[in-house]
């Protein structure tokens, strides 16, 4: 699955356990990404994904809203767009 479409549905869990083990097999994905765009460990902790998997954890254990609301509304947009974008590249691909 994509990983800005399962950051975007994560942000519906109630299940600690199952976010942090999602959050962490989607790491693999994130950083190659960022590596492969010649990024760094900065770029892979500001990451939108990141982002967004970092505020419901926070959510979760009763962290209550977010400190800097903005930026996680600016990381769900960029989720969004991608997972659509990424959504419409598979519509695309022929069948096989």
């Amino acid at each position: 699955m994509n990983i800005y479409r399962t950051a975007l549905e994560v942000q519906e869990a109630s299940n600690l356990s199952g976010v942090v083990y999602q959050f962490a097999r989607d790491m693999k994905a994130i950083c190659e990404e960022v590596r492969a765009a010649g990024g760094g460990t900065d770029q892979i902790n500001h990451h939108p994904v990141c982002r967004l998997y970092a505020e419901q954890i926070l959510w979760l254990a009763g962290g209550g809203s977010p400190a800097n609301h903005r930026s996680y509304l600016k990381a769900h947009d960029a989720c969004k767009k991608r997972a659509a974008e990424a959504q419409v590249g598979e519509e695309l691909k022929p069948n096989v």
